[in-house]
């Protein structure tokens, strides 16, 4: 399996564009929520968070994550591009600025799709992990 490497920014300018994209309380949390606990579903979250799952909460991420890609915009273009590089269809996703598919030892994706998880799992990016915090 070949790695292609993901754009990094620190934690401290991703804490910088949160705070300067004006995100509702709600989506606050939800970013915040995700960082702590580090491995998420979107049932887990829906389930954790006690909200509603539709829209569904991925979609909420990619709508979040475009609101920080708003404060930090060369970085989330680089994102973007890594996105669609590892995406086995070629389409990018843009909740990967903040977390991603997580992998098995193999290297699968634990997805339904690749009959390695019941639901996707998703993993925040190291940098921005806070739950050892």
């Amino acid at each position: 399996m070949h790695v292609i490497t993901r754009p990094k920014i620190s934690s401290d300018e991703l804490d910088q564009a949160i705070e300067k994209s004006n995100l509702s309380s709600s989506e606050y949390e939800l970013i915040e929520y995700i960082r702590y606990k580090g491995v998420f579903s979107q049932p887990s979250l829906v389930k954790d968070l006690r909200i509603k799952p539709k829209p569904p909460v991925l979609s909420r991420l990619c709508e979040i994550s475009r609101k920080i890609g708003k404060q930090i915009p060369d970085h989330f273009e680089q994102i973007r591009k890594w996105s669609k590089l590892i995406n086995e269809n070629g389409v990018r996703w843009d909740g990967d600025l903040i977390c991603s598919t997580a992998r098995n030892i193999e290297g699968d994706p634990l997805t339904p799709e690749s009959g390695t998880s019941s639901y996707e799992i998703l993993v925040v990016h190291k940098e921005f992990f806070t739950g050892l915090s």
